[in-house]
């Protein structure tokens, strides 16, 4: 469902502030190309009688003649920013500093700085949430206490399984909290398993397709070297490392117990309600936690086996 809840005041003033600052919303594109990246141009009308679709009008009046105003896209209404849905208009703002677009980092920060001073108060924000080739991909949102430190986990997590796979897994996970715990429970569980059976795979052990999360959660553990390199009792350290790893198996108790109760893949009846999202929350939390732990202890790039 289209909603508006960031207001024509806060849209005028990044619009103001923008065209103070000399920064155009294209970037090193034209608009009518910047523009087909979010609308479907060749389908909308022209304004100009001599052409049939809008991508050809703006290209006639935005780059050969450059005859409208700038901030023409806020009125006119077969884009309207000024009072389109609020998923329109963070798209827009997302894309003007996606990589292919503008490749000026101080614009880019200055632009992440203008729109979140205005964002804020309508309780939205523009974030990094994945990247490509290196560079940040951002997206718009409404501000949730904790999304903020879940996102940057599932950016560290494509670090190290960098897959189309697996970076599907990590999105639906952490974009479903809010949504669809059940969905968030059942995708956690799922990545553990991934992470895990990818570890495994490339050290060599092997693991039967009975293993319990559990037993998984185990074998990794002790496939893995947790003896810290600079500690002054390295022994010592390992002991009491692994002792709080072996606390991730009641974790992992409760992650299975809640996905089979809670999570994807068992039949619910029309009365069932799904858990609260403070539950999800703290379970896809610590499930990244866990996985960020073994990836990173494993070294390097983990080759991905999908379950």
């Amino acid at each position: 469902m289209e909603s508006n809840r960031i207001t024509d005041v806060t849209r005028q003033h990044i619009s103001d502030e923008m065209a103070i600052g000399k920064i155009w919303y294209h970037g090193n594109q034209t608009e009518p190309d910047f523009l087909a990246r979010l609308f479907d141009l060749k389908k909308l009308s022209s304004r100009d009688y001599r052409y049939t679709n809008a991508y050809d009008d703006i290209y006639q009046h935005m780059v050969n003649n450059n005859d409208w105003e700038t901030d023409w896209i806020y009125c006119d209404p077969r884009i309207n920013l000024l009072h389109c849905a609020d998923e329109t208009y963070l798209a827009f703002l997302a894309m003007t500093i996606h990589p292919r677009v503008r490749t000026n980092s101080d614009e880019i920060a200055k632009l992440i700085e203008i729109y979140n001073k205005y964002l804020d108060a309508d309780g939205f924000e523009i974030a990094q949430t994945d990247e490509i080739s290196g560079k940040p991909i951002f997206s718009g949102r409404q501000k949730v206490i904790g999304q903020a430190h879940l996102v940057a986990k599932k950016v560290e997590i494509k670090k190290y399984l960098n897959t189309a796979y697996v970076n599907g897994k990590i999105n639906t996970m952490t974009d479903a909290i809010h949504k669809d715990t059940d969905l968030a429970i059942g995708t956690a569980k799922e990545l553990l398993e991934t992470t895990c059976k990818s570890i495994l795979r490339q050290n060599n052990v092997i693991a039967t397709k009975d293993f319990t999360l559990q037993q998984l959660i185990k074998v990794t553990t002790n496939s893995l070297d947790f003896k810290p390199k600079e500690a002054s009792d390295t022994e010592k350290a390992e002991k009491a490392i692994k002792q709080i790893l072996g606390g991730i198996n009641s974790i992992v108790q409760g992650v299975s117990e809640l996905r089979n109760s809670y999570g994807t893949g068992h039949g619910k009846d029309a009365e069932f309600k799904g858990l609260e999202t403070k539950y999800a929350k703290l379970l896809v939390g610590v499930v990244s936690e866990i996985v960020i732990l073994y990836l990173a202890t494993n070294g390097e790039t983990t080759e991905l086996i999908e379950t």
